[in-house]
């Protein structure tokens, strides 16, 4: 009797080690995907099978992560609430491996106060546990919201100002290249808008129109010998027909979406 409870014991004693183990190694950056996606509302803000990751998932027949995150910019703001969240911020935290400044700031009140974040607690605790280095593509979709915001495109005395567009391109393709050396990367352009105030690329901001963030993206990606996907010019979006694209004048529809995925995949090999 007692060797049986003996048995039981070590039984149990075993299955608690193997359970143990698996929480570890899940929690130590075990799970793997073929597709790391990275953008604004346009990636981050739709999760279900509509979403433009999981599309290209299936599409591609690639395991995604959708590292999207809605209103962030390439560029680090002035903006503390959202600052660690932008392009050049997440890079950071996946090139030095560590993500304690992203789960510690996730700002409650914004997100309580914009619902449709409220996706965003699961995607950046689930960061911890995504083996980056054996990623095989990194997709970063940035740029409207740089843009919108006035960030300025480059400061002529620091190339890797993190505050500039250009500078936070430079830092995200350097700091993504050190965490998985033999992933590839595809920079994706933002595409003809429509907002409240008319047509994004008629805006006069002191730091230029939304075509000149798209040749920046074009030169550095060029420089840096990382993938450009001009979805700015090549998506065939215009005036005429925005609105079969964009369901809000802003975010791609299913449509839009299926040109984007078209473009990525072939920049895949």
């Amino acid at each position: 009797m007692n060797k049986k409870i003996t048995a039981v014991v070590i039984a149990a004693f075993l299955v608690l080690i193997m359970l143990l183990s698996a929480i570890f190694i899940k929690s130590s950056g075990s799970e793997q995907y073929n597709v790391v996606f990275f953008g604004d509302s346009r990636v981050g803000n739709d999760h279900t099978e509509t979403s433009l990751p999981y599309k290209f998932s299936i599409s591609s027949g690639l395991s995604v992560f959708n590292a999207g995150i809605g209103g962030s910019t390439l560029a680090k703001s002035s903006d503390d609430t959202m600052s660690c969240y932008s392009m050049a911020g997440l890079s950071e935290a996946v090139a030095l491996k560590d993500f304690g400044v992203l789960t510690a700031s996730i700002p409650t009140e914004y997100i309580e106060n914009n619902e449709i974040l409220a996706y965003m607690p699961d995607t950046i605790e689930n960061f911890k546990n995504i083996d980056f280095k054996k990623t095989d593509y990194f997709i970063v979709e940035q740029g409207t919201n740089d843009y919108l915001a006035g960030i300025p495109l480059t400061d002529p005395n620091d190339r890797y100002d993190v505050s500039t567009f250009g500078g936070a391109l430079y830092t995200t393709i350097e700091h993504l290249k050190s965490a998985a050396p033999n992933a590839k990367i595809i920079v994706v352009s933002p595409c003809l808008t429509c907002t409240l105030e008319g047509y994004s690329d008629e805006y006069d901001l002191s730091f230029g129109t939304i075509e000149a963030y798209v040749e920046l993206e074009r030169k550095i990606c060029s420089e840096t010998g990382v993938s450009f996907v001009d979805y700015y010019h090549e998506s065939g979006i215009n005036r005429d027909n925005l609105w079969d694209y964009l369901y809000d004048g802003l975010h791609p529809n299913d449509a839009g979406n299926d040109i984007m995925i078209d473009l990525i995949k072939k920049k895949l090999n």
